[in-house]
């Protein structure tokens, strides 16, 4: 890639997209697997497992989360994550902001927090006073 024109390179992949339609049923299934299966609470999943359950490369994969959902592997995988996080907290004052933090898969506090400020703009506990149902 080092010393050639980037036109060129992504002339050579130009063909390689995948066309709309099968991204279009690809997106559903992935999200669908994602909803029904919660793959992304396992906080060692790798996209080769993902794209086994789809039976797709994980470069296919790749190719359609970065040309066709936006964003990459790990930030579609956290999107998730936090989507999950922001549930449980609505739904349940029991469990500590760590403890779904983990249950939702992410590694540590800290990439917790840090993950959910990065797509909420506040962190978990603002968030949490934030709900007018927890607040009453």
């Amino acid at each position: 890639f080092f010393g050639k024109d980037l036109n060129a390179v992504r002339e050579k992949y130009s063909d390689k997209k995948i066309e709309v339609e099968e991204a279009d049923s690809m997106t559903v299934e992935l999200e669908n697997i994602m909803r029904q299966e919660k793959l992304y609470k396992d906080p060692n999943l790798t996209i080769a497992d993902v794209a086994k359950k789809m039976n797709i490369s994980p470069h296919k994969l790749s190719q359609l989360i970065n040309d066709n959902i936006g964003g990459n592997y790990s930030a579609y995988i956290n999107k998730h994550r936090i989507e999950e996080a922001k549930a449980i907290i609505a739904s349940n004052d029991q469990y500590t902001l760590e403890a779904i933090g983990y249950e939702c898969g992410f590694n540590s506090k800290s990439t917790f927090y840090a993950t959910f400020k990065k797509f909420e703009g506040t962190s978990p506990a603002r968030y949490k006073k934030s709900l007018p149902e927890l607040n009453q």
